[in-house]
């Protein structure tokens, strides 16, 4: 999950919807938990669900951007928002790997108490929906929802553009590649197939709008984000 840096607080949106446009400029049209692209129908989603929070409705730190199946994924009720880990507040890009077959799963290379909440957070925003049920707590998704199928034609799509560069590599094909995982999103899927490769994951930390450069070193390896639970 791409961890995120909304910039400054913007204060109060009401209605909420006006908040819409400024969080794309700051983060473009990404889910903020699946990260695919969302070319129309994205939401403004609050943390804090704004029927049992109605005080912090119009707050622009309560505000992410989501898809469909993420915001209704994640559903209505109480909870303790230091229950969860969230793309704007903790590194997430450590609690989380991605693999060929479309999965998520939460990493293990975290605490114990980290693990507990990147698993919390894994099932809240569905990204524990797969066809392959075979892993523990995997849910199948409806036909609709195609999140996982999207994130394995992202891995596809990268891979073989990384072949491509071992025949032929120029600032030029880089730059194309990077346009490429733009149209279409999934950066932590771009990030992992090209684990090796410090040029392009920083091209694509530059590229992709609000992704927090505080929680990579100088050689793109993720670390700890500052203030934030991870």
């Amino acid at each position: 999950m791409r961890p995120v840096n909304k910039g400054d607080d913007l204060g109060v949106f009401n209605p909420y919807t006006d908040a819409q446009q400024r969080l794309i400029e700051r983060l473009g049209e990404y889910c903020s938990y699946c990260e695919r692209w969302i070319a129309s129908g994205i939401h403004v989603e609050h943390k804090l669900p704004k029927n049992n929070y109605p005080e912090y409705q119009f707050i622009w730190t309560n505000f992410l951007l989501s898809c469909t199946n993420c915001n209704s994924g994640k559903g209505h009720g109480t909870l303790n928002i230091g229950d969860y880990l969230w793309p704007d507040s903790d590194n997430t890009y450590l609690a989380f790997v991605y693999d060929a077959e479309g999965r998520v799963l939460v990493s293990n290379n975290c605490s114990d108490e980290i693990i507990i909440k990147a698993f919390q957070s894994w099932k809240m925003f569905g990204l524990n929906k797969h066809p392959d049920t075979a892993i523990a707590n995997q849910i199948k998704p409806t036909a609709k929802d195609l999140r996982w199928k999207h994130r394995s034609d992202a891995w596809r799509k990268a891979t073989r553009y990384k072949m491509q560069l071992l025949q032929y590599d120029s600032p030029e094909r880089r730059e194309d590649i990077v346009e490429m995982a733009l149209e279409r999103g999934f950066w932590s899927v771009w990030m992992t197939v090209f684990h090796d490769d410090i040029d392009m994951r920083q091209r694509l930390i530059n590229a992709f709008k609000g992704t927090s450069t505080d929680c990579f070193d100088a050689d793109t390896q993720p670390i700890p984000r500052p203030s934030g639970q991870l």
